[in-house]
């Protein structure tokens, strides 16, 4: 018997199903069992041949790619022995049936790390407001330094908190004074025809009515003895007056003219002062040679606030050298001539009680009074002051000594003086100071050096 022939019967005596799925196997082992001077092979070893070829089918197809457009269909035809594991075979129906390709690992990486932060914000429940409030204070089971450092927070945060009302009061109530002051400069303006009509009537009889300005002013507070400003700055004010030695210089410190309680108080005469004092139309005294007018400095530069650049700006009292006061019936202007600063709990060689001399008794005395003024005048002005000039003092607070006081002097308007005459000014170059002064600055005041008095 041949080789072949031995092959043949061995080959027919396998299942059909198997030999026609798995024709290209047995023609090779065919091939291999004819080769040249192979031994003979036994039935035993053909089938043995046959049985690992069939074994070893199923493992060559899974590591061999699909072939390209291979469907989900055509891979469900696939023989059995080449089917993959079910969980592989779903997740590959799965990534066909919905077209979408496989994350990358960079992909996959940025997926997993967004889901880990949103469950992190999931499990990040927020505390209850109040929960939250009480951890600022000191607690049951916290170190000396936590307690410590929560103290120091809350004392921080109260005194902020206080500061910050108090400044905000401040600047509310100087807004309030600002609006009501407001309202009565422009309340006056709409009188001023008026005003200069019945001031001229006034001048030439000795029966006094009532300015028409005075009678609105009159009308919100009784105790109006007139009005003053300073043309172009912001002193421009109604003046009041509280007869009475108990109460009469504090009364309007922190009173407004509509009795409010009010940080900027209001601009008042001296208690002792008269200044057109006037009942029934007569005029009932002769008025003060000197007329002494208080107001607070305020920070905002209201009320006498303004008063410091004639002390401060060299330029200041060239550009402002007139103060024009009303009373309820006439209308008067004078002529600045000194600012000084005076700390009033002096007691020393230096001091200048100016708030205590609102008459003069003689000549000298009036000149003792403006020449001490012309010693301590921060400018020197051509503004000459002769005895009978009736004089107006303004007088504000300064914070240069503990009572510090800063005081401008003027001296009414002659008949037929011209506004400008004297008005220009130098620096004194021989101020004398307050000895309080001399506690942080060199004396350099000489009182043997030149001066020129009035008079």
């Amino acid at each position: 018997m041949s080789k072949d022939e031995a092959f043949e019967p061995a080959a027919a005596t396998a299942p059909e199903e198997t030999a026609s799925e798995h024709n290209a196997d047995a023609e090779t082992v065919s091939v291999d069992a004819s080769s040249q001077d192979a031994p003979a092979l036994t039935k035993q070893d053909k089938f043995a041949a046959i049985r690992a070829a069939l074994e070893a089918q199923p493992d060559r197809q899974e590591e061999q790619d699909p072939p390209s457009g291979t469907d989900a269909s055509e891979s469900a035809a696939a023989p059995s022995e080449s089917l993959p594991t079910e969980k592989t075979t779903e997740h590959k129906k799965k990534g066909k049936s919905s077209g979408k390709k496989k994350p990358g690992k960079k992909a996959g990486k940025a997926q997993s790390k967004n889901k880990k932060k949103r469950k992190k914000r999931k499990r990040k429940k927020k505390e209850p407001l109040g929960k939250r409030l009480r951890g600022l204070f000191p607690q049951k089971g916290d170190s000396a330094f936590e307690v410590v450092r929560k103290s120091v927070f809350l004392m921080s945060t109260a005194i902020f908190v206080v500061c910050l009302c108090l400044i905000s009061d401040y600047f509310i109530d100087n807004y309030r004074n600002k609006v009501l002051n407001d309202d009565l400069v422009v309340r006056r303006q709409r009188r001023s025809d008026e005003d200069e009509a019945v001031a001229s009537e006034n001048n030439l009889s000795t029966y006094y009515r009532l300015l028409p300005s005075a009678v609105d002013l009159l009308a919100t507070n009784p105790d109006v003895v007139g009005y003053i400003s300073i043309p172009g700055t912001r002193v421009g004010y109604p003046v009041l007056q509280k007869r009475g030695q108990e109460d009469g210089n504090e009364y309007y410190l922190h009173r407004n003219i509509q009795l409010e309680e009010a940080r900027a108080g209001s601009i008042f005469l001296d208690y002792r002062n008269n200044f057109d004092y006037v009942v029934g139309g007569e005029k009932q005294a002769e008025n003060s040679e000197n007329l002494i007018i208080y107001g607070h400095n305020m920070h905002d530069y209201a009320m006498f606030g303004s008063l410091k650049y004639y002390i401060n700006d060299a330029g200041y009292y060239d550009e402002h050298p007139i103060v024009e006061l009303n009373s309820n019936y006439k209308k008067y202007k004078y002529k600045i001539f000194g600012m000084i600063l005076v700390d009033v709990d002096d007691e020393s060689d230096t001091r200048f009680d100016y708030w205590n001399t609102l008459d003069f008794s003689d000549e000298q005395q009036f000149y003792d009074y403006v020449n001490e003024i012309k010693r301590r005048t921060v400018r020197l002005t051509d503004v000459d002051v002769t005895y009978g000039d009736q004089l107006l003092t303004l007088s504000t607070c300064n914070s240069t000594f503990t009572e510090g006081r800063l005081v401008v002097f003027a001296r009414m308007l002659r008949d037929g003086e011209s506004l400008e005459e004297g008005t220009t000014s130098i620096a004194n170059p021989n101020i004398k100071w307050p000895n309080s002064y001399y506690k942080w600055h060199k004396n350099t005041y000489d009182p043997d050096a030149e001066f020129v008095p009035y008079g």
